[in-house]
């Protein structure tokens, strides 16, 4: 029993691995073997938080993973390069008329088309990066050739990394002074305006309440107004109502007054139209008004005559006239 258990326990091992190779040949298929794409890029700054592993992508879609980070210190110079290797799964990616495995200088075509890296942040809470590739044409393609027989891909600063350029450009203790200026004039005007604002209160408040008794003193006055206005109103109602009752009351005297002043009038028309035919040039009643104003004149004459006599002789009234 005591040699059967080496025996067993060297057939299940190999049974374990058995199994194990199958379900990778399963699971990974003709993948695990199949050829893969290395590229190298170097980025500016620090690499903190991008790891072995990290996913390489192209516009958001993963293409691969970080391979190796490698430092490269340089003991003459005193300087250190980080070159960042990335692998790229052929199969995620559906070429036309290229071929990268077989055409090194097809790298070349993309660099010129405007291919770079940048670090890309893929984790806000972990600050976890990854490598993303794009097309960026009229940007400037740097190469350092220090990794050779690896296509090196050009980078371009990450947007964390022009955000503090900005930044880092900005003249911060000019810009701290003006705002320490600023604060300072704010507050004295602050101070300005709190002492300036009690006075306008009060005097807005003065007024306000001079304002409202205005308005009450307003209102009663309109009330009272009001109030003439309709007992005037009332008379002149009254007295409206008094003016019809007497007209209607007088109506029939001044209509039989309108009818005297009526026939008054007529008779008068006649009156004038009967005058006016006496007065005629060709009337009898003129002929004979002329003919007794004819007569007239001449007793007159005849009395004036008369007279003179008697005046120039007295004595003609008992002796006569003499011829």
């Amino acid at each position: 029993m005591a040699r059967a258990r080496p025996a067993i326990v060297g057939i299940f091992i190999l049974g374990a691995l058995t199994l194990g190779a199958a379900a990778i040949a399963f699971f990974g298929g003709s993948r695990l073997f199949a050829p893969t794409l290395r590229a190298g890029v170097f980025f500016e700054g620090s690499l903190a938080g991008l790891d072995v592993g990290a996913p390489v992508t192209f516009r958001g879609v993963r293409i691969g993973s970080v391979q190796r980070i490698v430092v490269n210190f340089s003991g003459e110079t005193m300087t250190a390069q980080i070159p960042v290797f990335l692998e790229i799964d052929p199969a995620r990616i559906t070429w036309h008329g290229l071929n990268l495995r077989h055409d090194p200088k097809a790298y070349e075509g993309l660099i010129d088309a405007g291919l770079r890296a940048q670090l890309a942040l893929r984790s806000v809470v972990t600050g976890q990066l990854n490598v993303d590739l794009d097309f960026r044409p009229g940007t400037p393609a740097h190469v350092t050739g220090a990794i050779p027989g690896v296509a090196e891909i050009p980078t371009v600063p990450s947007d964390l990394e022009q955000l503090r350029e900005q930044v880092t450009g900005l003249p911060i203790k000019e810009l701290a002074d003006t705002a320490q200026r600023t604060l300072t004039a704010v507050d004295k005007l602050a101070t300005h305006v709190d002492g300036t604002l009690d006075p306008l209160t009060d005097s807005a408040r003065r007024t306000a309440d001079e304002a409202t008794r205005t308005l009450e003193t307003t209102r009663t006055a309109v009330l009272q107004v009001q109030a003439n206005a309709t007992t005037t109103l009332q008379q002149l109602n009254a007295l409206a109502s008094d003016s019809r009752l007497q007209v209607n009351k007088r109506a029939n005297d001044l209509s039989r007054t309108l009818a005297t002043a009526d026939r008054a009038g007529r008779e008068a028309q006649t009156l004038l139209t009967s005058l006016n035919s006496m007065t005629a040039p060709r009337s009898r009643f003129r002929g004979d008004l002329e003919s007794t104003a004819r007569d007239l004149a001449d007793s007159a004459g005849s009395l004036r005559n008369f007279a003179r006599l008697i005046e120039r002789n007295p004595s003609a009234l008992l002796t006569g006239r003499t011829r």
